[in-house]
C-alpha cells in the first residue's frame, strides 16, 4: 500500500502521469494502472483526467493530505528503527538559499557532523523562494532562507543571524574613496544583482526604494560568487552581505562601503513545516542550531553618508 500511496502523492504533486513516471522510474501506463487500482479499492475517483492536465478531485485532495501524513509517519518509523543500530546512517534533508549555502552552511555541517557522525545530511541549494516552496511540500526537513517571508500557517520561521549589507565596487572606484555618496551617481551605475526570488535581491530592491532610484543598467546573476568576480573586473557595482565579501576585501580585489543613512541588514532564517513530526535527525539538528554560534564577524567596510542634493 505504501508504494501505491507514493505513486499517488507523486502524481498529485507533479500533476502529470508522465512526470511522475519519470521521477519513480516507471512507465506512465503503470502509474495509471496503480492509480486506478487505488481508486477501485477506495471506491472514489481521485483525479480528473484530460489530455491537458491531471487534477485532484475533492476526494483526491482529502486523500493527498492524509497520504502525505501516512508516508511521513512511515519514514519516521523506519528512522526510529534505524536508531536502534547506532552504526546505521540517518538521513537529514537540508535546503539553503545560495548565499547561506555557500558561505555559512559548510561550517555548520562540519561542526554538526563532528557531534553526530551517524547523520548524513543531503544538501539542496536554491534561491529562497524555491526553498520555501520545498518546505511547503515537505520535501525538506529544514530550510535556510535569506530575508524572504515564508507565508502560510504551515511554516515555522526562526531568525538565525543578521548580516550588514555593503555596496561593493572595484578598489579604485570613486564610491570607495569619496567621503559622500551621491544617489544620482548610484542610479547611473551598472548594478550587478541577484535574480528574482533571491532574498539578497529583495534587500537590494529595498535599497533602491529607500534611495528613490531606478537604475537603468542592471545585470542579474544567480550566484554571489559570479557577482563578486564581475565587480572585481569593473563591470559594475553590487549590494551583498558583509561575510560574502570578507575574503575579497581582505585581499583588496574589492572595496566595500555601507550607507550610514540606510544601515540595512540581511536576515537569515531557518524554516520547518509545522505539520510534520520532526525526524530524530532533524530534531537533533534543530537542537544543535539553537546553541550554534557563528564565527565573530570582522568589519570589512567604510561607512559613508549620502551627499545632499
Amino acid at each position: 500500500m505504501d508504494h501505491k500511496l507514493e505513486i499517488f502523492v507523486t502524481t498529485a504533486e507533479q500533476k502529470s502521469f508522465t512526470r511522475a513516471a519519470e521521477l519513480l522510474h516507471m512507465t506512465p501506463s503503470a502509474i495509471s494502472l496503480s492509480i486506478k487500482a487505488l481508486e477501485n479499492k477506495l471506491g472514489v475517483r481521485l483525479f480528473e483526467r484530460s489530455n491537458k492536465y491531471v487534477q485532484l478531485t475533492e476526494a483526491g485532495q482529502v486523500m493527498y493530505a492524509q497520504s502525505k501524513e501516512i508516508l511521513l509517519k512511515y519514514d519516521q518509523l523506519k528512522l526510529a528503527l534505524t536508531e536502534l543500530d547506532p552504526s546505521t546512517a540517518m538521513p537529514l534533508s537540508i535546503g539553503a538559499a545560495y548565499t547561506f549555502g555557500e558561505y555559512f552552511l559548510p561550517g555548520i555541517i562540519y561542526a554538526f557532523s563532528k557531534r553526530h557522525p551517524n547523520i548524513t545530511p543531503n544538501i539542496t541549494i536554491h534561491n529562497s523562494k524555491t526553498i520555501i516552496e520545498q518546505i511547503h511540500k515537505q520535501e525538506l526537513d529544514i530550510g535556510f532562507i535569506v530575508e524572504g517571508e515564508a507565508s502560510g500557517s504551515d511554516v515555522a520561521t526562526e531568525l538565525f543571524t543578521e548580516e550588514e549589507m555593503v555596496i561593493i565596487a572595484r578598489p579604485n572606484h570613486p564610491l570607495i574613496h569619496h567621503s559622500q555618496v551621491d544617489p544620482r551617481l548610484l542610479e547611473a551605475e551598472t548594478w550587478i544583482i541577484r535574480e528574482p526570488g533571491s532574498g539578497t535581491r529583495d534587500v537590494t530592491d529595498k535599497l533602491f526604494a529607500q534611495l528613490g532610484i531606478a537604475p537603468k543598467k542592471v545585470m542579474s546573476f544567480g550566484s554571489s560568487q559570479t557577482i563578486k568576480e564581475s565587480v572585481a573586473l569593473g563591470l559594475g557595482i553590487s549590494y551583498l552581505s558583509e561575510s560574502t565579501v570578507k575574503s575579497e576585501t581582505k585581499t583588496g580585489s574589492i572595496g566595500a562601503i555601507t550607507l550610514a543613512d540606510f544601515p540595512n541588514k540581511s536576515r537569515f532564517h531557518y524554516i520547518t513545516h509545522r505539520a510534520s513530526f520532526h525526524t530524530p535527525a532533524a530534531q537533533l539538528f534543530l537542537d544543535f542550531l539553537a546553541s550554534y554560534v557563528l564565527d565573530e564577524k570582522v568589519s570589512v567596510h567604510t561607512q559613508k553618508r549620502l551627499a545632499e542634493l
